[in-house]
């Protein structure tokens, strides 16, 4: 008790200098990567809401910029190219100096964010990450965490002396009609046909423990082809060994886009999609965001680190019980234990059944509301 009353003060401090009473002219950062900036949508609008006159500027990695690109909360987005280094960060943060901002927020809080944001403001505000209860957990399995506080929430935290507060909606996407068109053809040209009933299957994820065996993914495939779906395989031209092992089950209602479409062409493409299955990755918030219904496949992380899908339809599918399970917050190269049980542990049946419960939760949820409004 005495250890979690420290951590919650801990949890409330907030790096502030001369802190203005309002909000005119502020910097939010946050480089990467594609769900972390994907979760920022929340918080950019609570800003917006509270704030109408603000003006806010956004610095992200150039490589994730389109994620925000239509964002309509964000007066300037700064595109930052991380390849020239402290130096070409340097140059920026000097660049900078000229808006005056009032407050800066600190969404990463990593040598690369305090380089630039450092000097820019009277007062900064810098995100909590919970680290030494993460590491407690990591390391010790003592679990101290007072509730789950998704990411979201944190970044909003950064502003609660602003009269900040989350609201009830999840993370945005904004797309526009033509982005909706070429996502579409492109679906048809890897041989979708628009009437036929979509799921989409995300089979990679950045780091090797939060990915789900392909393996796996090829038993669930046929099981979703039984239903009736064609399938959508999206991710990066990495992934293409797991869409192709996919695609040759069934070569006409399994479709590659691995590789074959832009950022934001894959959130449009998803837009089609009855339900996404993903692994805890960019990807899985990415669905979420566009309002489409995510099974989560969990390995080495938990909900505690805050990176479930946020104020979506989705169910996480996770081995529970493992002692050696979280075994790191953002995923590792290999399974320490060599066994990678957290994963492979998970049948098809189980990913299946997640499904299931969700849709039919939705259904009934869905009647209830009908009946209210009779």
């Amino acid at each position: 008790m005495f250890l979690a009353a420290i951590f919650r003060t801990f949890a409330q401090t907030t790096n502030v200098c001369s802190m203005p009473s309002t909000l005119h002219n502020i910097l939010l950062i946050r480089l990467s990567s594609i769900g972390d900036v994907i979760l920022t949508t929340p918080m950019l609008r609570v800003l917006r809401e509270r704030y109408p006159e603000l003006r806010l500027h956004f610095a992200v990695r150039r490589e994730f910029s389109d994620l925000l690109r239509r964002n309509p909360h964000i007066d300037r987005l700064i595109p930052v190219d991380t390849t020239r280094g402290s130096h070409g960060l340097r140059a920026l943060n000097l660049q900078l100096t000229a808006e005056h901002y009032d407050a800066v927020f600190d969404l990463q809080n990593n040598f690369r964010s305090r380089l630039l944001r450092n000097g820019l403001a009277r007062s900064t505000h810098v995100i909590n990450k919970r680290q030494w209860r993460r590491l407690l957990l990591l390391k010790s399995g003592i679990n101290l965490y007072d509730g789950i506080t998704p990411v979201p929430q944190r970044y909003i935290e950064t502003a609660l002396r602003y009269d900040l507060a989350p609201d009830d909606r999840g993370p945005e996407l904004h797309l526009d009609a033509d982005l909706r068109g070429t996502a579409r053809l492109k679906l048809r040209a890897a041989g979708w046909q628009d009437e036929r009933p979509l799921v989409g299957i995300c089979p990679g994820a950045r780091h090797f423990t939060k990915r789900w065996p392909a393996e796996r993914f090829a038993a669930l495939a046929p099981l979703l082809l039984d239903r009736g779906f064609d399938i959508a395989v999206f991710g990066a031209e990495d992934e293409m060994e797991a869409a192709e092992i996919l695609q040759s089950l069934h070569p006409h209602r399994v479709h590659n886009c691995c590789g074959r479409l832009t950022l934001m062409e894959n959130a449009a493409a998803m837009e089609h999609c009855s339900t996404v299955f993903a692994n805890d990755s960019g990807l899985m918030h990415m669905a979420a965001a566009v309002g489409v219904p995510v099974i989560a496949v969990f390995g080495s992380t938990v909900r505690e680190f805050g990176f479930a899908p946020y104020q979506a339809a989705s169910a996480i599918v996770e081995t529970a019980g493992l002692s050696c399970r979280p075994c790191t917050h953002i995923g590792r190269a290999r399974c320490p234990k060599k066994h990678l049980a957290c994963l492979r542990l998970i049948g098809e049946n189980d990913v299946l059944t997640a499904w299931d419960e969700l849709m039919s939760g939705r259904e009934m949820r869905g009647k209830s509301g009908a009946e209210h409004d009779g």
